[in-house]
Formats: C-alpha cells, sequence, structure tokens
C-alpha cells in the first residue's frame, strides 16, 4: 500500500504498544517489537493466526534460542545488521517459524531493536516496506531511553570485565560480590577466547547473536573481540576442561567462517586460553589466548587445524626460545649453510628438511608433499645429512633442527 510521508507523525504520543497496533493495522498482519537482546518489548493483537515462534516469544518475553540460532546460521541476522531496508524471510516449519519481514530499529550504526511482521494474513509485498522503514524511524525516540539504561549496566559489566582481564582483582570473594552487585552470573568453569579480523570492525555485531545464545560476556579491542567462555555449575561437574572445549570449538566453528564472509581485508585468527575456575586467574588465560592468536599469525600454515593453547606444542615456546637466542646472540650455522648451498645450487634442500621434518620423518608423506619421486628425496637427505653434518635418525638432532627452523621463520614473518 501507498504511505504518505511521515505518517507515524500523527502517533507522536503514542506509547510502544499503540505503535505495534498501528503497524498491525496498516500491514494487517500481527507484529512484534523486540530490544537489542531480542526481549520482547510489545506486540499486536494477532487473533488466531499466530505461529509457535511468536507464541513462545510472546509467553517467555523473548525469541526462543533455537530461533535465533537458526536465523543467524540463515544469514538473517547478518542482514538486519548491515542493511536499513526491510528482510523478508522465508518459513522454516522445523522451528515453527511462519513467512516474517523484519526490519532493524537502528540509530546511526547502532541497532536499537527489531521491528517483526508475521506474514499470515496477507502477503507483505515490496510495496508496504515503506511502512515498516517508518515504523523503524518511529519506533527510534520509544527505544531510545529503554537502551540508554541498557547501555550504561552494559558498559559497567564491560568496565568490570577488563578489571579482571588485567588482573585488578586479587580477591576472590570481592570479584564474587562485584559480580553479584552487576547481576553478572559468572560461569562456574570458564576460558578466555580472543577472536581477531585485520582490518574488520563491529565484530560484536556479527557474532552478536551467536554471543546471546552461548550466554557470553565479551569486551572489544579494536580489531579483537575477547570473549568470557564458560560452563555453569550444572555443566561443569564431570569433565569441565573436555565439554568447555567442546563448547568453545563449536562457537569458532558456527562464527569463523561467517565472519571470513566480512572481512574484507586481512584474515580471522582466534585462540583461546587454559580453562580455570578461580576469577583471580581469569588474566592467565586471557594471556593465553592472545599467545595462541599471535602463534597462529605467525605460522598460519602449521597452526590452520588448532585454536587452544593446549593444542600450540613446540609453538607454545618458540617466542620464548628465539628471545633467549637473541639475548645470548645465537647464530644458526646449520641453517645459513643450507641457504648457502641452495642458493650457489639452485636447489631446495631448506624446503626438503623443513617439509620431511614437518611430516614427523615420514618419507612417502614427504615425497608426495614436494611432488618428487623417493628416491629423489633419499638423495636430498643423505646430502643434507653431509653438507650440515646431521643425522636424521637421530631424534635429538631432529628435534633441535626443527625447532631451529621454526625460529628461522621468525625473522622473516616479523
Amino acid at each position: 500500500m501507498s504511505l504518505q510521508p511521515n505518517y507515524f507523525q500523527q502517533y507522536q504520543n503514542a506509547d510502544i504498544d499503540e505503535l505495534a497496533d498501528v503497524i498491525g493495522e496498516l500491514l494487517q498482519n500481527p507484529i512484534t517489537i523486540e530490544d537489542a537482546d531480542h526481549k520482547l518489548i510489545a506486540y499486536s493483537s494477532h487473533g488466531e493466526s499466530t505461529d509457535q515462534a511468536r507464541w513462545s516469544t510472546i509467553m517467555g518475553r523473548r525469541v526462543p534460542e533455537k530461533v535465533l540460532t537458526r536465523l543467524w546460521k540463515d544469514g538473517v541476522f547478518q542482514a538486519l545488521l548491515t542493511q536499513d531496508d526491510p528482510v523478508h524471510v522465508p518459513a522454516k516449519d522445523e522451528i515453527g517459524l511462519g513467512k516474517r519481514v523484519a526490519i532493524a530499529i537502528r540509530r546511526s550504526s547502532d541497532v536499537l531493536g527489531y521491528i517483526w511482521a508475521q506474514e499470515v494474513n496477507r502477503p507483505i509485498t515490496e510495496g508496504d516496506d515503506e511502512i515498516l522503514r517508518q515504523a523503524a524511524r518511529a519506533a527510534v525516540s520509544r527505544l531510545m531511553q529503554r537502551q540508554g539504561k541498557r547501555k550504561a549496566e552494559e558498559q559497567r559489566r564491560k568496565e568490570f570485565l577488563w578489571e579482571l582481564l588485567l588482573g585488578n582483582h586479587t580477591s576472590e570473594v570481592a570479584i564474587r560480590q562485584k559480580a553479584d552487585s552487576l547481576q553478572m552470573q559468572l560461569p562456574a568453569s570458564y576460558l578466555i577466547c580472543v577472536v581477531e579480523a585485520a582490518g574488520a570492525s563491529r565484530l560484536d555485531q556479527y557474532l552478536y547473536p551467536l554471543m546471546m545464545r552461548d550466554k557470553l560476556y565479551w569486551v572489544v579491542d579494536g580489531s579483537q573481540i575477547i570473549l568470557l567462555i564458560g560452563l555453569t555449575e550444572a555443566g561443569a561437574k564431570k569433565d569441565q576442561s573436555d565439554v568447555l572445549i567442546r563448547k568453545v570449538r563449536q562457537f569458532l566453528s558456527d562464527s569463523l567462517e561467517k565472519l571470513e564472509a566480512h572481512v574484507s581485508e586481512g584474515q580471522v585468527t582466534a585462540g583461546y586460553g587454559l580453562s580455570y575456575t578461580a576469577y583471580t586467574d581469569i588474566v592467565k588465560s586471557y594471556r593465553e589466548a592472545l599467545h595462541s592468536v599471535k602463534v597462529k599469525k605467525l605460522f598460519p600454515r602449521e597452526t590452520d587445524s588448532i585454536h587452544g593453547y593446549h593444542e600450540l606444542g613446540i609453538y607454545r615456546y618458540l617466542l620464548q626460545v628465539k628471545q633467549w637466542e637473541e639475548e645470548q646472540g645465537y647464530r644458526n650455522e646449520r641453517i645459513e649453510q643450507l641457504k648457502l648451498y641452495d642458493r650457489d645450487n639452485q636447489t631446495a634442500m631448506l624446503e626438503t628438511l623443513e617439509t620431511f621434518l614437518d611430516a614427523a620423518g615420514k618419507v612417502n608423506v614427504t615425497a608426495q608433499r614436494l611432488h618428487v619421486h623417493i628416491n629423489t628425496l633419499s638423495y636430498r637427505l643423505r646430502r643434507i645429512e653431509e653438507i650440515i653434518r646431521v643425522d636424521l635418525e637421530n631424534m635429538n638432532q631432529r628435534a633441535a633442527l626443527y625447532l631451529e627452523l621454526k625460529m628461522e621463520k621468525l625473522n622473516s614473518e616479523r
């Protein structure tokens, strides 16, 4: 239907419930209005036409988590967070969600909430989108006061989380008391996860539905988002470390691919620390997560499939060993010898050695990765032993060479 400009001006004194009814009458369909946390603010009358998702939202005063998760996976929230126009959502019967049209209520770049129109009594056409655009603008002033209070509370929680991350609290009792005063339910066991996306901004907007799903606390630091991921008392009783790691891996699985699709330049990197139960140790998990991210950026190929500090293996120690070597003025003559040999003879002995060690000394795997015949590989390995006077069957010498090769890469990648 055609709508005159500033149509909702005549309802400027109406409250949010009246606004929902006006939108519902114009679209001839049920309306719900939610805040940025997906808590129900208002809804229009609906007669007999409400589907299960809307009914559950009204009864629970919040959108069900299974609905939020599905809408995130299907890209609905990404669209709502990045565009001003309404988003037409097809039915998802398996979660009780009928056809919908939604629009974000935004003030500048901040999303204050959402208007959802259930498409049940009549189709909502692109011509009806102007109704929702005007309605979203009209709803801004009504959500501002609510948003101001919510943001003030959220800011106090974030400041407290920063205090914990930086190790500013040394009393577990005091930490628990302050958390209670801020109405923060700290998990029984937890770890810190850091996600970094170079060149990206507002990571929290893209991850918001998942963070709400998993009830996470977070802060943003430039291109990094720092997440407190934990288990409740019930979930922490048995095999808590394994359960917690599965939870963080699921979170990363759900989020990293989505983020990579929205990062225009650079890469998305994530790392997490060890799990703890005392909140005076949160600074440790944070430092471990930062270390994991740093190592993954320095060795993206070698650490591609791992994110946890406990999975880093020798990469956990490389930065410290490298620093120690620099303090000692150590010069790796064996690596230099191979470099010189490769340069003078146009060979690839250094690459061959690193590939062989990466493959744990398995000649068949090494030959496949290098695309050479196994006899060629055997010749190269013998020449390497002769050039740098090393025994590749000796585990001590092999391990030392492996460390030296990885530290050599630090020089070129710094």
